[in-house]
């Protein structure tokens, strides 16, 4: 180490008595010298003692002068030390050009006189200082630049929207590329499970370059800058042997000399920013890839606000779809349910940017009631491996056919028949049971998916399962109503057994009479023809008669879906007052109908209206159970409400309706009677209701009540 103010020479020559000698003279002229008697020693301590100019003797031993100054040359550490060639043997013209041009700064041959070396020493360290400070003044200058391009760039790129970032770095590289004179100017951006998007810059004359990120054509490279490597090369000659792919990729798209930066901003490697030179080769000093550190954390600072920007502008835009999606599958009515999940199934395949999509509804045994699909992308039947992971709560997830186990042949066979490669297939779970399954896919081509998609659908899959669920429960909930809307009828026939009773034993009485009389007349001497011809007439006419009734009992007791038909209101309650009149009788009660002429015809179950006449007119009989004085009375009539409906009401002088019950009345299981359940009026409401109609119940004001509902005139009804 030098002393303060002092300058120190190292002295190379294996020569001891000349190293001595030189070294004399320079420590009298105010010098601190090293001594080295080797070329490896030289190169060792050239830099661990950062001599200030060495004296090189071209005949070493191990390794030449001439070697040794063309390696301090090539050394970024070294490069700048002057270095002096020494020789007592090479003293031609020819030597001194071969110092000269291995990069020595003098060439001095033996003898020397002492004042010479001197005098030579001290013009070149006058020359040295005088490049530093030239030199440290361009770099003071380029500092400047640097800085100022590092301001400008990262202003440019702070204060833009994510919809303009792009454009923003596309300037950058521009600047960045220009201020180094490189030729080519790229960031390549990663985006797990898709395509790398690039932003790039390029002279007008001249082509892109290639993907630095495409593992194929720069395997090497592109396996370094995934872990956060630099890759750079001054020569397309320093690149490693491991890197003979990336070589000829280098030199197929004209690169002689490169650099990558990763960027990252504190987290994983969002892209690489790359700078190539094509037109000639140039170096890439430590120095200045430092500094081009600082600037890419511009660009990666600029890559993490467009994606947060972009993510959140994308989380919001699904949120608004799933938004959507539930409210338009939250209250669908049965009938609408087929083309409601159709439009929906079309709206999630459009907003994925899948090619295709397929719904699959289970049923509560677990086989597959139905499907919908788009594009008819997918058949249930024919991919029976997926279908029964599904039925099992299981994901399907694969990106290629040959995925597939050998079990799943027939889905693998019918995949390749359709070109149709599902990714995902998810169940769709409701409470514990699966409900369907939800499978969206590409057509024609492969592609992996992120795990972006997977959390997507699943969000998405349960809109679906509840959607399912609810059209399941609907459809339990109908059957369970069918079920006790027909309890109701059974349980209203059986409190008019006595009426029906005497229904058919009527008409069977008199077919009796009229057989046993035929038989007597056919019995006599002498056969009136004419007497057994009126008896006959009069069987059959009692047999149809009995036939009506059992017809008539057969329909209110069947069990089936609702069927609507175009109805005649007057005749459908005169075929009730027909089955009640003699119960009104037993009961000590006068009937009367009072049937509005020219009444609308309404649309409706012919056979669910009468249950409701039926049990109303039950009602009202039982209500004037207990002796009240005064006549007991039903009225069953019909009128028009207005011109859009009809009413029919059911009038009693019963005991009438207690205040204090008020609208519980309708509630189901709830009863005034020692007896029954208390569903009659719960079932009748629910069928008016379904038919689009009202039911209702008033006190009269000369005593007991009327219960009445209301119909659409010629409407469906249904809702």
């Amino acid at each position: 180490m030098a002393e303060p103010g002092r300058h120190l020479i190292l002295n190379v020559d294996d020569y001891e008595p000349g190293r001595y000698a030189r070294t004399r003279v320079l420590r009298s002229a105010g010098f601190d010298v090293l001594e080295a008697a080797t070329g490896t020693e030289t190169l060792e301590r050239v830099v661990s003692d950062r001599p200030e100019l060495v004296l090189l003797d071209v005949n070493l031993p191990d390794v030449s002068g001439y070697e040794v100054c063309r390696r301090l040359k090539a050394d970024p550490r070294t490069a700048a030390v002057p270095v002096i060639q020494i020789s007592a043997t090479f003293v031609g013209d020819a030597h001194r050009a071969e110092g000269l041009e291995g990069g020595a700064d003098g060439y001095l041959t033996e003898p020397i006189d002492p004042r010479a070396l001197v005098a030579s020493v001290n013009a070149l360290l006058r020359l040295h200082r005088a490049e530093e400070a030239l030199l440290a003044s361009a770099r003071r200058e380029e500092r400047l630049r640097f800085e100022t391009l590092l301001s400008e760039t990262s202003a440019g790129l702070i204060h833009v929207s994510a919809s303009d970032i792009d454009a923003a770095l596309e300037r950058g590289l521009q600047q960045v590329a220009t201020f180094l004179g490189a030729d080519r100017g790229s960031l390549d951006e990663y985006l797990e499970g898709r395509p790398t998007v690039r932003v790039s810059w390029t002279p007008p004359d001249m082509e892109e370059s290639a993907l630095i990120t495409d593992a194929d054509q720069f395997p090497w490279a592109a396996e370094r800058l995934r872990r956060g490597d630099v890759v750079r090369f001054s020569r397309i000659e320093e690149l490693p042997e491991e890197a003979a792919i990336d070589r000829a990729s280098y030199q197929r798209v004209g690169s002689r000399s490169h650099l990558s930066l990763p960027l990252r901003a504190g987290g994983p490697v969002l892209g690489v920013l790359s700078f190539a030179s094509v037109r000639g080769e140039r170096a890439w000093p430590d120095e200045l890839v430092d500094r081009l550190r600082l600037l890419s954390e511009a660009f990666a600072g600029a890559l993490e606000r467009k994606r947060m920007e972009l993510s959140l502008g994308e989380r919001v835009r699904f949120e608004q779809f799933l938004s959507s999606l539930s409210t338009a599958l939250g209250n669908v009515l049965a009938a609408d349910f087929d083309r409601e999940i159709q439009r929906a199934l079309r709206r999630v395949v459009d907003f994925l940017g899948v090619d295709g999509g397929s719904l699959i509804e289970f049923s509560p045994e677990g086989g597959t009631t139905r499907s919908w699909a788009i594009e008819e992308w997918m058949d249930v039947g024919e991919f029976p491996w997926m279908t029964t992971r599904l039925q099992r709560g299981e994901v399907v997830n694969f990106s290629q056919v040959e995925e597939l186990p050998d079990e799943a042949a027939v889905d693998r066979r019918n995949y390749l028949n359709r070109r149709g490669t599902p990714q995902v297939a998810m169940p769709l779970v409701a409470g514990h049971a699966v409900v369907g399954g939800l499978a969206v896919g590409t057509v024609g081509a492969e592609r992996a998916r992120p795990d972006e998609l997977m959390q997507q659908l699943r969000v998405i899959g349960e809109i679906f399962a509840n959607a399912l669920s609810r059209k399941r429960a609907e459809v339990e909930a109908q059957q369970l109503r069918r079920d006790l809307t027909h309890i109701g009828r059974v349980s209203a026939m059986g409190e008019l057994t006595a009426s029906l009773a005497h229904e058919l034993s009527q008409p069977l009485t008199a077919i009796l009479a009229n057989a046993q009389a035929a038989q007597r007349l056919l019995a006599a001497g002498v056969v009136n023809l004419e007497e057994v011809r009126e008896a006959l007439n009069d069987i059959v006419s009692d047999d149809k008669r009995a036939g009506d009734v059992i017809s008539r009992l057969r329909a209110l007791l069947k069990k089936g879906d609702l069927e609507r038909a175009s109805l005649d209101l007057n005749e459908t309650v005169s075929e009730v007052a027909r089955l009640v009149r003699h119960d009104a009788i037993i009961r000590n009660v006068s009937m009367q109908l009072d049937l509005a002429a020219d009444l609308p015809r309404v649309s409706g179950d012919r056979v669910q209206l009468q249950q409701v006449v039926l049990n109303l007119a039950l009602n009202g009989l039982e209500s004037m159970v207990e002796p009240l004085g005064g006549d007991r009375a039903l009225v069953i009539r019909t009128l028009k409400d207005d011109a859009r409906a009809v009413r029919v009401e059911i009038e009693d002088s019963g005991i009438g309706i207690d205040d204090a019950h008020g609208d519980r009345i309708f509630q189901p299981f709830y009863t005034t009677k020692a007896e029954g359940l208390g569903m009659g009026l719960a079932i009748s409401r629910t069928i008016v209701t379904a038919h689009g109609g009202r039911l209702g119940a008033a006190n009269n004001a000369h005593g007991g009540a009327t219960f009445y509902f209301t119909l659409p005139v010629g409407m469906e009804g249904g809702r």
